[in-house]
C-alpha cells in the first residue's frame, strides 16, 4: 500500500461528496455510469452505481451495508479493494 494521503483524492469540495455508509458519514466519489449488458442480439441498458473511497473508510464485511447518496438509498453488492489503499463498492437498489 502507498504511504500517501488519500483524502486529497476524495475531497468533498472537489469531485467527491459526503455519503452515509453503514451509518457513518464518509467522503466518496459516486459514479452511476451507463452499462450495457450482453443479452442476446439486442443487449440491455442499465446503470452500475459505484463508490470509490479509501479502503480505510470501508467497514469490515461491507456487503449488504446501507448507503445513502443524497436522498437515494442503496445496498453494497460487492467490495473491490485495488491494493493501493482505494476501494470500489458496487451498489444495488434495496
Amino acid at each position: 500500500m502507498f504511504a500517501e494521503n488519500l483524502a486529497a483524492f476524495v475531497n468533498p469540495t472537489e469531485f467527491a461528496q459526503s455519503i452515509t455508509l453503514a451509518g457513518v458519514e464518509v467522503a466518496a466519489i459516486f459514479d452511476n455510469a451507463y452499462a450495457q449488458g450482453g443479452v442476446g442480439v439486442l443487449g440491455m441498458a442499465s446503470t452500475q452505481p459505484a463508490l470509490t473511497l479509501p479502503t480505510a473508510n470501508v467497514p469490515e464485511a461491507p456487503e449488504g451495508a446501507a448507503v445513502t447518496v443524497g436522498t437515494t438509498g442503496y445496498l453494497v453488492a460487492s467490495h473491490e479493494p485495488d491494493g493501493t489503499g482505494m476501494s470500489v463498492l458496487y451498489l444495488e437498489a434495496p
